[in-house]
């Protein structure tokens, strides 16, 4: 039973840690007393339910399973009247398989819950989605199935995470996509995947009993891979930021993690002394947690240190509490190589030569048992075709005589026969042949005609949207020049007309009326093509116009997650400018928000833009048969450079759009 809750303690952080040891840094249980208390004082049956679920799997996170069961009990009872609610239970309730030890039931039911949920579009609703999928691709990769796993992480789950809006559990999925690549020793893709989850869980605000732990480990497991590719400014920076908060927590079991890495930043730069002295606090800390995992991590990298250092002495004592504490075969077998490498830098040749011999021993046993089954499998198919083919050519022998002289008499008729079906199959295929290729031909021909006009006909209809769009766009500017600049200029002429009338000059009224007109013709420039994007580039430029809308009643937040060394053609840094401009002007026309977060990132050739607003939101399906001009100007955009456009919305919960364009760097 012990084994099974062990199991399914690792399915429920599975998202946010890839360590067997349960982390721990500061005391959740306040956190966990407050949303008890909600549980406690609410009204609402559905939001009793909904929390008492989530207060089962907290109280599985402390290994309280009585109190799980319970709240788990409890959410069951009050969710009959609520649809997602019962749909969310599927998932809640799943765990019970694991219980059983029902695997097949398990990975079943998460299936059904992922269905289920399909129907809804709630932050919620994705978030339980994210964490579904990713319990299940960990049942795929127990089956060694670790590419379908990556597939599912990459194209479901953390797509679907991003719609929730939980960064921690973003960062989480990014960190388990970084742990298939590092397995592989894929260090550079790996390196990806942990710079996107330490961006998230750094922007992570959701209150959660784990935050603090995912990102002290985000921090550990990022420094650590920045020392194998050599990145020590790098890992230097992030290893700092773990520190300036595990120094306040000395008893947290992180430190044994982070003593490694850090014993390995110095390690890998030749710093010996320094290394030791890292990694033996971190022996420390392991010893205390009773960390077997890590002490043993720790004891080799120390003895790696020793071994350079010609420590001998020391480094013989760390391989053989690691060959006594090593409950795998496969680890004791090169500890065995090393002690013989040890004996023999230290001239002791019989003891080199009999762990050199032990790891033979035990390399050729992993695989005798195998090798054996195989051996004797093999054996019985030989023989048993040995067998056979006696028998066969004994039969052979007795019907060879019976047969040769019906097969001389036969031979000529079945060859006059054969020869003549032969020419006939190949008259049919030649026949056959060069009516199939016509055919294909004609229908070759008639699908690149059918593409073509439907090509044409899409480019026509674009050409013709930004044609239209372009002329509003004029109309636009005419009349900022004509209701603004050239009235302003035509107050200017008036009162210098009456000024030369009257014989005086009031220059304060006339330099006003010229810094008003100057200021509206920068207005109307800007509109026309941004300064700060052809002098600083399209992050500047979006980072104004955020700021430029910015009020007291409306803050808009900007973020932009591409990397530094990525350029864009300018000609889509003007179209990646004005989808924003519009979608920001739509935001601030029509949702009444006071919070509106515009986010910018981009995956190789696939640029994504992010707009959500707290807003009144609005429906769907009435804005689809009467769509704006500013929305089909945004749509047309993105049709122009190959893009997708969705658009999440809800009467009084907001709206979210989510771009995709397809650019060249």
């Amino acid at each position: 039973m012990k084994k099974l809750y062990a199991f399914l303690l690792f399915l429920f952080f599975s998202a946010l840690s890839h360590s067997q040891v349960i982390l721990s840094l500061d005391d959740d249980s306040v956190y966990i007393d407050s949303i008890v208390k909600i549980t406690k004082n609410t009204q609402s049956d559905s939001v009793r339910s909904l929390y008492s679920f989530k207060l089962s799997k907290m109280f599985l996170m402390v290994q309280d399973i009585q109190n799980s069961k319970k709240y788990l009990a409890q959410g069951n009872k009050l969710k009959a009247n609520y649809p997602f609610l019962r749909d969310a239970a599927v998932f809640y309730n799943a765990y019970d398989f694991i219980e059983k030890g029902d695997f097949e039931g398990f990975e079943k039911a998460l299936l059904d819950a992922n269905s289920k949920l399909k129907k809804y579009y709630t932050k919620e609703a994705y978030r339980l989605r994210a964490i579904i999928l990713q319990n299940y691709g960990i049942m795929l990769q127990r089956k060694n199935n670790e590419n379908a796993y990556m597939r599912l992480l990459v194209n479901e789950a953390i797509p679907i995470a991003k719609k929730s809006g939980d960064y921690e559990l973003i960062s989480g999925l990014s960190k388990a996509v970084a742990i298939i690549f590092m397995n592989n020793n894929e260090r550079e893709k790996a390196a990806e995947y942990l710079d996107q989850a330490q961006k998230y869980i750094e922007n992570a605000n959701m209150k959660s009993p784990t935050l603090a732990e995912s990102k002290m480990e985000t921090y550990i497991m990022n420094a650590e891979n920045l020392i194998e590719l050599k990145h020590f400014y790098d890992a230097e920076k992030v290893l700092e930021k773990a520190y300036s908060t595990l120094k306040n927590y000395p008893d947290s079991n992180l430190n044994d993690s982070y003593f490694y890495s850090e014993g390995l930043y110095f390690a890998k730069q030749n710093k010996h002394k320094e290394a030791l002295v890292s990694y033996n606090k971190g022996i420390i800390s392991s010893e205390k947690h009773k960390n077997a995992i890590a002490l043993n991590r720790l004891k080799f990298a120390e003895y790696e240190v020793l071994f350079k250092l010609k420590d001998f002495e020391k480094c013989k004592s760390n391989l053989e509490y690691l060959i006594e504490n090593t409950p795998f075969i496969i680890d004791k077998k090169n500890y065995y190589k090393e002690l013989s490498k040890l004996y023999n830098a230290t001239k002791d040749y019989s003891k080199a030569y009999f762990y050199s011999n032990k790891y033979n021993v035990t390399n050729d046993s992993i695989n005798d048992v195998s090798l054996r089954n195989e051996i004797v499998e093999l054996e019985a198919k030989y023989r048993k075709a040995e067998s056979e083919k006696k028998i066969s050519l004994l039969q052979s022998e007795n019907e060879k005589t019976v047969l040769q002289a019906n097969n001389n008499r036969l031979n000529s008729m079945l060859f006059a026969v054969l020869s003549f079906l032969l020419f006939l199959t190949v008259l049919f295929l030649w026949i056959w042949n060069n009516n199939q290729k016509k055919l294909g031909f004609q229908k070759e021909l008639n699908h690149r005609q059918e593409v073509e006009a439907l090509e044409n006909e899409q480019k026509l209809s674009v050409s013709n949207a930004l044609i239209e769009g372009e002329e509003i766009e004029r109309k636009r500017i005419a009349r900022d020049l004509h209701d603004g600049l050239g009235s302003m200029l035509s107050g200017l002429k008036i009162h210098l007309n009456l000024a030369d009338k009257e014989g005086a000059v009031s220059t304060s009224n006339i330099n006003s009326m010229l810094n008003d007109s100057i200021k509206e013709l920068r207005n109307i420039s800007q509109n026309l093509m941004p300064e700060s994007l052809s002098k600083l580039g399209l992050e500047h430029a979006l980072k104004d116009l955020c700021a430029a809308n910015s009020s007291s009643e409306t803050q808009i937040e900007f973020q932009y997650l591409v990397k530094k060394k990525s350029s864009l053609d300018p000609h889509f840094e003007v179209v990646i400018y004005r989808i924003v401009q519009e979608l920001l002007n739509n935001a601030l026309k029509y949702a009444a928000a006071s919070e509106i977060l515009v986010s910018c990132s981009q995956n190789k050739d696939v640029f994504f833009i992010t707009v959500e607003d707290n807003g009144k939101g609005f429906d769907i399906r009435e804005t689809e048969s009467k769509e704006g001009m500013g929305l089909k100007n945004i749509r047309n955009r993105v049709a122009f450079l190959n893009g997708k456009i969705e658009i999440d919305s809800e009467i009084n919960k907001g709206t979210s759009t989510y771009v995709e364009l397809k650019v060249q760097n």
